[in-house]
């Protein structure tokens, strides 16, 4: 994604902009096509990128680099990318380093196409990447990350999801969120260090809210194709392996791993089903 970023130097139509920069290297592009949008661009720190692009209405993007979050620390090496298509939408990209001198690299990115949705990626230490896209009505999608070495992803196709990750433990942790449909609820919480969370929700209506990995070096994936499913996992030990496939309606799975060096594969194929696993 990172070598798709356009620049662009138009202002066109009613729109509010805001920038600030303070540093050295600092560079801000924003584009704006409609009416009633607002873009406001925050830079304290050195070398950080800032494009913001607009086409609708009422449209509100934030970039904020270094400043935020206590202590006024600065943002250097970030590229932040933001494109919002459609009307109403909101999006919030904050990158600082972890410490006053730091000097690793962030990069996120939000793109929006549609209505009323709203995006928000965190990260209060350099040297993580994290991207959303929403295309679809009123989705919520939010991420955190602290440390460094993190990636977050966030795909909402359809109306009405929310998902979330928050990868606020050590470092080296991934995250995947893949909603395809209507009212899909997603979190995953990374408290530890080197973990991966990969999992998918095609349907309407699927909860999986529960996604914690608490430990070291875990895997988990997830399907859940249907409509309706409820899939909760703890992962509190090291180096577990978990795997959930569902396809059907109304089906729920648990998975407790609490040791270490364990694997369990769940698979529902079907309706009403109730799957309840602990590994310790």
């Amino acid at each position: 994604m990172k070598k798709s970023i356009l620049f662009f130097g138009a202002l066109a139509f009613t729109a509010s902009v805001s920038f600030a920069q303070t540093g050295v290297g600092n560079s801000s592009t924003t584009d704006q096509t409609g009416n009633n949008n607002t873009a406001t661009v925050d830079q304290l720190g050195n070398d950080n990128i800032s494009t913001l692009l607009q086409d609708g209405n009422r449209n509100m993007g934030t970039v904020q680099q270094g400043g935020f979050g206590g202590g006024g620390t600065q943002s250097n090496n970030a590229e932040a990318f933001m494109n919002q298509i459609g009307n109403d939408n909101e999006a919030l990209i904050q990158q600082r380093q972890g410490f006053p001198g730091g000097t690793a690299a962030s990069y996120h990115e939000i793109i929006q196409d549609g209505k009323e949705n709203y995006a928000r990626l965190r990260t209060f230490n350099g040297g993580n990447e994290g991207f959303v896209l929403q295309v679809g009505n009123r989705n919520n999608a939010d991420g955190s990350q602290s440390s460094s070495a993190h990636l977050l992803v966030i795909q909402q196709l359809g109306n009405d999801n929310m998902a979330e990750v928050d990868q606020l433990g050590a470092s080296n942790n991934i995250a995947f969120i893949g909603q395809d449909g209507n009212e899909n609820q997603g979190k995953t919480y990374q408290r530890g260090d080197g973990n991966i969370a990969d999992f998918i929700q095609v349907g309407n209506r699927n909860l999986a809210v529960d996604i914690n990995q608490l430990g070291d070096g875990n895997f988990f994936f997830m399907d859940q194709i249907g409509n309706d499913n409820e899939s909760i996992l703890l992962q509190d030990g090291s180096f577990n392996d978990a795997f959930v496939f569902i396809d059907g309606n109304n089906n729920f799975t648990q998975l407790t791993q609490t040791g270490s060096f364990n694997f369990s594969e769940q698979i529902q194929a079907g309706n009403g089903n109730v799957s309840v696993v602990v590994q310790n």
